[in-house]
């Protein structure tokens, strides 16, 4: 059977020589710039109140995606931008070009007071514009100081790239530090890795295919490539490297890669399982509504069933309880962490995967995650409402029944022997207990 995790030296992953990104300035460039003192780096090399980021200059162009602002859009979701300045609210309407291209959030990465003698310096704010006026008119404005050519630790990435993906969820988003090239630039790669599940390689490349100069220093890569491995090795990845007693386990060991919104809604049940039956059910139905109940016990309420799929087949889910299936399934897993599955970018790539392939997902991770999680007595005592104290595994046990019971009931059969195998790696006589359960109509609003 192959290995879930690729094993480095630390018995870890490590980064393929084609995954790392490479700097555009050179480290005895980036340390004369950071060594050199901030008013002073504006009058060498910033052209002080000439310096070309910070210089108002109307019209729009292909460096110039917003009227008279140094812009770029990396996504259509991603503006890349110079810092903004006062003679951009007063004279080019910002505020208004903004909302017209519906950008809802602003991320500040520069730090209060730096580059204070570029363009028309600094204001009160710390800042060359005031971010009240953003605030005001209904644009949020994060600020995340970075030193200006540096980097900052993965965990501090990850902190800021989980508020981008929150933002992003809401809107456009504008990012920016001084030129909008190295900080900016970093935060949106290490977006792209979080997100999309691409290398630093494939990010860096990305981002300078729309803004040449992102990603300068070897500080800014290094920390791509810290951010890489940190996904990949602490707590990232669907499968852990070694298996665990508890479900509420997993969920703190991933938790640091979902936003506290995520973690509200999936409660004490793995994103993965939440994920994927949500996805599923999607594939069957036109809508689908959870109405969370005690216990995890879900009301689903379903829209009209779609055209049935082949692969919503009893037989073909049956396949998947054959120890013969489960190789196919490691090396089907393996293949999807290389084109980036981890825990962030599971809601994106299960929407392009069968139904098959899913539920092939969710059994391979219990199996390969879990030792057994509970026993005859205890489930059965649970089953019958004999022993009503929640358990460890008892919210995503009840989620489980919850979305399979609105399902199409030839899936009943395959699913419950699984859901038996996954809490108690035996069917014995659980499964038929299971599918009594799971002898209910499914609700329709249509």
């Amino acid at each position: 059977m192959p290995k879930l995790w690729f094993s480095g030296e630390n018995g870890g992953y490590q980064l393929e020589a084609d995954e790392k990104a490479s700097a555009t300035y050179s480290s005895i460039r980036t340390g004369i710039l950071s060594l050199t003192p901030g008013d002073q780096k504006c009058r060498l090399y910033c052209s002080g109140p000439r310096c070309r980021f910070c210089v108002v200059t109307p019209g729009k162009s292909e460096t110039q995606a917003i009227d008279g602002l140094y812009s770029t859009w990396i996504t259509p979701d991603i503006l890349a931008m110079s810092r903004l300045q006062e003679e951009h609210f007063e004279k080019m309407g910002i505020v208004e070009q903004f909302k017209i291209n519906e950008i809802q959030s602003v991320i500040n990465l520069q730090e209060s007071g730096e580059h204070s003698f570029c363009g028309s310096g600094n204001l009160a704010s710390g800042f060359s514009y005031d971010p009240e006026i953003l605030m005001k008119n209904g644009i949020y404005h994060y600020n995340f100081p970075l030193p200006d050519f540096q980097a900052c630790t993965s965990n501090r990435l990850l902190d800021i790239v989980k508020v981008v993906d929150f933002a992003l969820a809401n809107g456009k988003i504008a990012v920016h530090c001084h030129a909008g090239h190295g900080r900016t630039g970093m935060v949106i790669a290490a977006w792209m890795m979080f997100a999309l599940g691409m290398s630093p390689s494939q990010a860096v490349n990305t981002v300078r295919s729309r803004r040449a100069k992102a990603v300068q220093s070897k500080e800014q890569v290094e920390t791509l490539h810290k951010f890489r491995l940190q996904i990949r090795n602490n707590g990232g990845m669907i499968i852990p490297k070694q298996k665990m007693t508890f479900i509420s386990e997993y969920v703190s060991y991933n938790q640091k890669f979902i936003s506290k919104p995520e973690s509200r809604l999936y409660g004490k049940v793995p994103k993965i399982v939440y994920t994927a039956m949500r996805i599923t059910l999607q594939k069957m139905y036109s809508s689908v509504d959870f109405e969370i109940e005690d216990n995890y016990r879900l009301k689903i309420v379903c829209g009209s069933p779609l055209a049935e799929n082949k692969l919503f087949d009893e037989q073909l889910l049956d396949a998947q309880l054959n120890d013969e299936d489960h190789e196919k399934t490691h090396f089907w897993y393996l293949d999807q962490v290389k084109k980036g599955l981890s825990i962030s970018t599971i809601n994106r790539q299960l929407e392009n995967e069968d139904f098959r392939d899913i539920i092939r997902l969710v059994d391979l991770f219990f199996h390969s995650t879990f030792h057994q999680l509970t026993h005859k007595e205890e489930i059965f005592a649970v089953l019958q409402n004999l022993d009503r104290h929640e358990k460890d595994w008892s919210p995503t046990f009840w989620f489980l029944l919850s979305c399979i019971r609105v399902m199409p009931l030839p899936l009943h059969h395959a699913l419950s022997r699984l859901v038996a195998k996954w809490f108690f790696r035996s069917e014995m006589d659980l499964a038929s207990r299971i599918r009594t359960v799971l002898g209910l109509p499914v609700e329709s609003n249509e």
